[in-house]
């Protein structure tokens, strides 16, 4: 989920800066760039290590 967010936003604030034709050369780019087996282990490394500093520092949290 996390990383389908940090996606997101790196690609909509690119995109705001291309404009609608650079959006979907650039689009195109990310997809092909997402599908490689190298950037999706590190992607799912990153994603995993965040999820693990966020978890551990909201143990101590408490909902009132």
């Amino acid at each position: 989920m996390l990383e389908r967010l940090v996606i997101f936003g790196i690609g909509y604030v690119l995109g705001a800066q291309a404009g609608k034709k650079g959006l979907e050369e650039l689009s195109q780019t990310v997809r092909g760039f997402l599908e490689r087996d190298d950037v999706k282990t590190v992607v799912a490394l990153a994603g995993g290590v965040i999820e693990d500093r966020f978890s551990s520092r909201s143990e101590g949290l408490r909902v009132a």
